[in-house]
Parts: C-alpha cells; structure tokens; sequence
C-alpha cells in the first residue's frame, strides 16, 4: 500500500518537475530577444540622454 502512494506522489512530483521545465524553455525561448531588444533600446535612449546632457553643459 505505501509503496503505491510513493508511486503516485513520485509520478506526480516528476510530472511537475517535467512541465514546468518545458514552460521554461518555452518562454525563455519565446521572451528572451524581445527582452533583449528592449535593453538595447533602453541602453541607446539612456546613451541619448547622456550625449544631449553633455551637449548642453558644453554650450553654457
């Protein structure tokens, strides 16, 4: 008897472990460009900002 309910409990927890190891490559897989797009795009905006800063203090 307690080795039937191992069993289950040990299937169920592996059926956990197994899907969201899927969902994870899925979204990693899915997501991670478009995360790192939008760094890039956040690091230029940011690379902007600093050079008209500087461009101001410049002129003063």
């Amino acid at each position: 008897m307690n080795m039937d309910v191992f069993i289950l409990f040990f299937n169920a927890f592996m059926t956990t472990v197994l899907s969201s190891a899927v969902v994870i490559w899925i979204l990693r897989k899915q997501y991670l460009p478009v995360i790192r797009q939008l760094e890039a795009e956040e690091e230029e905006a940011e690379d902007s900002s600093m050079e008209s800063d500087r461009k101001k203090e410049a002129s003063k």
